[in-house]
């Protein structure tokens, strides 16, 4: 009977582990690619993780222009798989770099605040 338990006692751990949330899979790159349509750029965001799906495209992110300088303590955030558009034709004297951010953890809430994020700039839109 001994035998018995053995599988279900180096299974159990496993399990728990996932019940618990304990992936280890982290987002640790994003790749900003942008694609002119006359005068609007379109950028959507893809992110690189730690295991599988290594590549998610599009990759939820929020978008702003701008760098974060210097970097806050805590990151507001709001995710969207939407690709960001930018309109050269209206973008006056200011051209700014794109810049995507989203938090580390990829089952993170759509929605809040975290300290952890990884970062990615888009380069100036219209030049």
């Amino acid at each position: 009977m001994k035998h018995v338990w053995a599988p279900f006692l180096l299974i159990l751990p496993a399990f728990l582990l996932i019940a618990c949330g304990g992936s280890s899979r982290q987002l640790q790159s994003i790749t900003i690619t942008k694609t002119a349509n006359g005068q609007q750029i379109q950028f959507v965001a893809t992110g690189t993780f730690s295991a599988p799906p290594t590549q998610v495209t599009p990759l939820p992110v929020d978008w702003t222009l701008g760098l974060m300088a210097p970097p806050p303590p805590t990151y507001d955030y709001t995710l969207t798989t939407q690709p960001y558009v930018y309109d050269c034709a209206n973008a006056g004297s200011y051209n700014l770099p794109v810049v995507a951010f989203a938090p580390t953890d990829p089952n993170a809430a759509l929605s809040g605040k975290t300290t952890n994020v990884v970062t990615a700039s888009g380069g100036l839109p219209c030049q």
